[in-house]
C-alpha cells in the first residue's frame, strides 16, 4: 500500500513538471517550486534541486521533453516539437 501511495505522489509530481513546461522552457530553478510550495532554507534548496533535475531529466530520458542549453549556460527543459 505505501508503495503505490509513493508511486502516486511520484507521477503527480511528474504531471506537474510536465504542466509547468506547457507554459515555456523551465529550469531545474523554475520547478522547485512547481515541486515544493513550501519556504525552503539553503540545506533544503539543495536537496530540493536535486529532486527538480531527476524529474526533468526522467521526462527527458523518456522524451517526453527536450533539453536545450541557454547562452546562459543554463539547461531548460520544453515540450518536444
Amino acid at each position: 500500500m505505501r508503495i503505490e501511495q509513493l508511486h502516486t505522489h511520484h507521477r503527480e509530481r511528474l504531471a506537474e513538471v510536465m504542466q509547468a513546461c506547457e507554459a515555456g522552457p523551465q529550469s531545474a530553478r523554475d520547478v522547485v517550486p512547481v515541486l515544493f510550495t513550501r519556504a525552503l532554507d539553503l540545506h533544503q534548496m539543495t536537496f530540493a534541486m536535486g529532486e527538480a533535475v531527476a524529474h526533468l531529466h526522467m521526462l527527458w530520458f523518456q522524451k517526453k521533453l527536450r533539453r536545450s542549453l541557454g547562452a546562459d549556460g543554463v539547461y531548460r527543459f520544453g515540450l518536444p516539437g
